[in-house]
């Protein structure tokens, strides 16, 4: 059976703070619903008009309150167990949509099989919103400069989505329409990730620039990914955020690096193509000239240190 409340939001129908004016309507508070399992999620985010799925509300929450949305109902997905665990087996880490960034973070798993998104987890605001914020929230808000998108676009995450019909998968890489905008269709719910785990010889790095400090919204985020074998690069995938309406995988970029020893004048030229696929724009946090500059750096950057790990990774199993 579901659990059904109705809930206020002070900010939004004026109970605390100013009042509405006069000619304003007061604002409805959206319901709430807390679902126990996936099934049950599903049924009302199909049968409801206007109806979001909340976790964390880190970006939801700021959204309502800014008028940016408003839902008619709130489905709390963060009491479905199966969402909230992290686990290993079949050649790849599973991570549940509801593990907070600071689960991440503490994981031994996620340290151990996926280091890199341990190294963004870190990067990600301060320990107040890393409690809060949770996996599956960071990628269907859907924010071009979300910081999980680009390490597991680059790591060939798959997303894995829920709905009452069954269950599909979709690569990360895809999972982005546009701004705001997910592949998450009515009824649907995105309910883990998959890493597949990489292999001997291969290394992967996370960069952020941020106005103040790396732990808040990236300005620019990048990760790469390298497979090098007798010192050439065999393969290696490239990711940047916040300079398109999704994060961007640049393919021209690794083109340029596969089959290439890493040298610094290789991974220069990577960068440099990244840089010609990027579409940023100028807003309050950055010109896209100066989002340009910084794709190029930390693309540069991520590279260096995902070759550096990948030549480590070498040399330990050839021991």
């Amino acid at each position: 059976m579901v659990s059904r409340y109705i809930i206020q939001y002070p900010l939004l129908t004026g109970q605390a703070g100013n009042p509405p004016a006069p000619e304003e309507a007061p604002v409805k508070p959206p319901r709430y619903f807390a679902a126990s399992t996936v099934a049950e999620a599903s049924d009302i985010l199909t049968a409801e008009e206007g109806a979001y799925v909340i976790a964390g509300g880190t970006d939801l929450v700021v959204r309502m309150r800014d008028g940016l949305i408003r839902p008619a109902v709130l489905v709390d997905i963060q009491r479905i167990p199966d969402l909230a665990a992290v686990g290993g087996g079949d050649g790849h880490l599973r991570i549940g949509a509801t593990v907070t960034i600071a689960a991440l973070l503490e994981s031994v798993q996620v340290r151990h099989l996926a280091p890199l998104l341990a190294e963004a987890a870190a990067q990600m605001g301060a320990v107040q919103l890393r409690n809060l914020a949770t996996v599956g929230g960071n990628l269907a808000s859907a924010v071009p400069s979300a910081d999980l998108a680009p390490p597991l676009i680059v790591l060939g995450a798959v997303a894995r989505i829920a709905a009452a019909a069954g269950e599909r998968t979709l690569p990360v890489e895809e999972f982005f329409v546009g701004p705001h905008r997910s592949a998450l269709r009515r009824g649907e719910i995105l309910t883990a990730v998959e890493v597949p785990l990489s292999g001997e010889g291969s290394g992967a790095a996370f960069a952020k620039f941020g106005r103040r400090s790396a732990q808040v919204l990236a300005v620019v985020n990048a990760a790469a990914w390298v497979r090098l074998r007798q010192g050439v690069v065999e393969d290696v995938r490239i990711a940047l955020g916040a300079v398109a309406p999704t994060p961007l995988r640049v393919r021209a970029a690794e083109d340029l690096l596969r089959g290439r020893p890493p040298d610094p004048r290789h991974l220069d030229e990577a960068a440099t193509a990244a840089v010609r696929e990027t579409k940023p724009i100028s807003d309050m946090r950055a010109s896209a000239d100066f989002r340009r500059h910084l794709s190029r750096v930390l693309v540069r950057r991520a590279l260096e240190r995902a070759v550096g790990r990948a030549r480590e990774m070498e040399q330990t199993h050839a021991l």
